[in-house]
């Protein structure tokens, strides 16, 4: 959900950037062809932009993890649980609400558009498709003014004589043959998606203005009277648009639309103002870009004068991923056991690493090693990979990590002091080490303002309410530190029940956990009890 929420924030960002460009630089220039492929491109930039942002490389610092933390098996899977979802007294979740709020804003746009879509296509059943010099037309009384859907012209017979059909036929040419309907499409569609995006809405209305530039152009290009022209446009001031998915004669009928059909045509010295999408287009870079964390240099990753170096080198390739549904986990730790040698898994869980002493079998000449696999939130994965004969690089080996559950063991912050960090890890000949970057969550504050808050919620609840019993509450810390899927499981009575889940749902955010740099939700596990 919260994917959603930021990719849409970011897709609207380009939006308002790319649409101010265009309204301060371009939309009073006559460069009509440029400035429809400006505005298509730049929605299109805007888009996809934050799909594949570019990554940059960061150089990861190890930081310590809280002591009083351990890891434990995932085994509460199966407990019957009871969610804080179910309980009366749960906080309200916005992130819910705006995606119900922004889902039915959306189905109401697409609704708006099919009921357009389907209204055109009834009428075309209706009163049928005719031709009428070289172009597909439809008569219908329905509507006054005329207007074109995909490569058909709908006009009122009532209200347009003969005289007029030419003039109003060589402008709609203009948007069949330059396939205008692909643009209002396309921008009615991203109207569904960012209906709250207000610039969205000023998007669809220059593009269908310079729809009408390039019509009138084309129009008066074809040797058509501009008096006449622009006395018959006049001449549809009272009406207004019906469809709009359409492109309609009298769309943005003003002054500006009268003045821009005579005006000097801007000298191609302006047309350097597209160059500003440039920055335009940095700026978004630079916003959207994404850190990719490496422990050190390649050089350094395997520093071979740790252990002695055997005769032969193992170079040891594999893949790293989740052991439920088989996606693969970035930046998860691969060394050698029993030494420092290791690296990290890439955006697609591949790794390779070299064991400069393996294991070698005297008979068979069979190299092996063993290679622990770590991932915050997920159990160590400990594998021996070989490859027989005299080969010196093994096939590909896969590591499945299952999820694992962090259990909280509080500590008494009254009476006993937290323990000192322990030290940075150094070697004594001064080698740079490898480093596993392997962050859990944090507390605002740390795990004595956790036991704090704890011992704090569970005194004041249980003297409003006189609980007492023990309950164990699992809940993870997202991404972005908030505290989600809440359970409770084995608890003593429906007051403790209650109440544990209220000092979950109650948690201030914390510090998400990171896996080299990269922010990844981990479970927790933590018992509390009310005496």
């Amino acid at each position: 959900m919260e994917t959603i929420f930021i990719f849409l924030l970011k897709a609207s960002s380009g939006i308002v950037l790319f649409y101010l460009v265009y309204w301060f630089f371009l939309r009073k220039e006559t460069f009509y062809t440029a400035n429809r492929w400006f505005l298509l491109t730049a929605l299109f930039t805007a888009i996809f932009l934050p799909l594949f942002p570019v990554q940059y490389s960061v150089l990861a610092d190890p930081e310590n993890n809280e002591t009083v933390l351990k890891s434990i098996s995932d085994t509460f899977k199966n407990i019957p649980v009871v969610t804080a979802s179910e309980l009366p007294d749960e906080k309200f979740n916005w992130q819910q609400a705006i995606l119900l709020v922004y889902l039915t804003g959306a189905s109401l746009f697409l609704l708006r558009l099919l009921i357009q879509t389907f209204i055109l296509i009834r009428l075309m059943i209706k009163h049928r498709v005719k031709s009428l010099d070289g172009i597909r037309v439809v008569e219908n009384e329905k509507y006054g003014l005329p207007f074109s859907f995909f490569n058909i012209v709908f006009f009122n017979p009532k209200f347009h004589t003969q005289e007029d059909l030419p003039d109003i036929l060589a402008h709609e040419k203009v948007h069949i043959r330059e396939n205008h309907w692909f643009d209002l499409l396309f921008i009615e569609l991203l109207t569904v998606i960012f209906w709250f995006n207000p610039f969205i809405w000023f998007y669809e209305h220059s593009i269908k203005q310079n729809h009408e530039y390039l019509a009138d152009k084309g129009v008066l290009a074809q040797g058509h009277n501009a008096g006449r022209y622009q006395a018959l446009l006049i001449n549809q001031l009272m009406g207004m648009q019906i469809i709009g998915i359409t492109n309609n004669l009298n769309f943005a009928l003003n002054t500006n639309r009268l003045k821009m059909m005579t005006k000097k045509k801007t000298s191609r010295l302006h047309g350097t103002k597209f160059a500003l999408a440039l920055p335009a287009i940095a700026l978004l870079l630079f916003a959207f870009a994404e850190p990719e964390y490496k422990a050190k240099p390649t050089e350094i990753l395997n520093p071979v004068t740790v252990v002695q170096k055997g005769e032969k080198e193992f170079v040891i390739k594999g893949e790293v991923v989740r052991d439920d549904n088989g996606k693969p986990l970035e930046g998860a730790s691969v060394i050698i056991k029993g030494t420092t040698i290791g690296t990290v898994s890439d955006k697609d869980g591949k790794f390779t690493v070299t064991d400069p002493n393996p294991e070698v079998d005297n008979n068979t000449g069979s190299l092996s090693s063993e290679l622990v696999v770590s991932y915050v939130g997920f159990e160590s994965f400990v594998m021996k990979v070989a490859a027989s004969g005299t080969a010196l690089e093994n096939g590909s080996f896969t590591s499945k990590l299952k999820e694992g559950v962090i259990y909280i063991d509080l500590p008494d912050y009254k009476n006993v002091p937290p323990p000192p960090p322990p030290p940075p890890a150094i070697s004594d000949d001064g080698e740079e080490l490898f480093i596993i970057v392997e962050d859990l969550p944090k507390f605002p504050g740390g795990i004595y303002e956790l036991a704090k808050y704890i011992a704090e919620m569970q005194e004041n609840l249980a003297r409003i309410d006189n609980i007492k019993g023990k309950a164990k509450i699992m809940f993870t810390i997202s991404e972005t530190g908030k505290v989600t899927n809440i359970s409770v499981s084995e608890w003593n009575n429906q007051k403790v029940l209650k109440a544990a889940a209220t000092i979950a749902s109650q948690m201030p955010d914390w510090t998400p956990g990171k896996q080299h740099g990269k922010s990844v939700p981990v479970k927790y596990l933590m018992p509390v009890e009310f005496n």
